[in-house]
């Protein structure tokens, strides 16, 4: 097996560069679903309970959230 392309320093970086792109894209969607997991399951719960504690806290705090890492996102994604 021929190994030359992995030996050119510039073709090893730009591979790297690109995983690493990869790697914080993934990074940043499973937060933003991870923030609106946790904000479905408070209101969820505030049904349940007929409360509305931490569907006021979800909002406050998760929902903005969410909002700038799904925009971030977004942003960040070639082609959109």
């Amino acid at each position: 097996m021929n190994n030359s392309i992995l030996q050119n320093p510039v073709m090893k970086y730009s591979i790297r560069v690109v995983l690493a792109y990869v790697a914080l894209l993934v990074l940043i969607l499973a937060t933003a679903i991870l923030a609106i997991f946790v904000t479905f399951t408070f209101v969820v719960i505030d049904t349940i309970t007929h409360s509305d504690t931490l569907g006021v806290f979800a909002e406050t705090y998760f929902v903005p959230v969410s909002e700038f890492l799904w925009s971030l996102f977004l942003k960040l994604v070639p082609f959109v």
